[in-house]
């Protein structure tokens, strides 16, 4: 069984390497050489780059998703819970720059297999979990196209943020972490069942 400090230490290498330079510029051999291992060596740990990519991405998304669990478990109520899922998926895409690269890459890549791969094994389980605080909170017939919206928006949000920082009148504060969260959030609390009540 390989050492899981190796492992990791290469998943680690070339999550950084992949998120700034692509898959395609970075081969295996640069990530051997960047971890002081051989290539041969490398091989051992994953048999192809296709693995060493797939290892990568659950490696990077999966071990940031545990602390989503965390985050919602600090909320007393369906508010609070999806303000504090809000709020953890912003500051994932705005402050952790090797996750919003490697998402951001997925998202506009070619490979089917491979986004069907993340979808089934990685995001789901944060997706779900997005639905039944949805499905407690806002007034919607289809909590799953609710959740399909507002994970659009914040993923919107943060790609546009590049563009949209030079626009007239926009100032940097439309762009600090807890700003995108909390103008979110409002727009969402219009939606809540409480608010349909009234």
């Amino acid at each position: 069984m390989p050492a899981p400090n190796v492992r990791e230490k290469i998943l680690v290498v070339a999550s950084q390497l992949f998120a700034s330079e692509g898959y395609s510029a970075v081969s295996m051999r640069r990530i051997a050489t960047t971890v002081g291992m051989t290539q041969a060596n490398l091989y051992y740990y994953f048999k192809d780059k296709e693995e060493l990519i797939r290892s990568v991405l659950a490696f990077v998304f999966i071990g940031r998703s545990h602390s989503l669990a965390v985050a919602l478990a600090s909320g007393a109520n369906a508010e609070e819970r999806l303000e504090h899922a809000i709020s953890w998926f912003v500051a994932l895409l705005f402050e952790d720059g090797v996750l919003s690269k490697l998402f951001f890459r997925e998202l506009l890549t070619d490979d089917k297999d491979r986004l069907k791969f993340l979808t089934q094994n990685i995001f789901q389980e944060s997706f779900d979990t997005i639905i039944r605080i949805i499905d407690d909170y806002i007034d919607t017939p289809d909590p799953r196209l609710a959740a399909i919206y507002l994970t659009s928006t914040v993923i919107g949000y943060c790609q546009y943020s590049a563009i949209a920082i030079h626009l007239n009148g926009v100032t940097s504060e439309y762009f600090e972490q807890k700003t995108v969260a909390k103008h979110i959030m409002d727009q969402v609390r219009r939606f809540s069942k409480t608010a349909s009540l009234l």
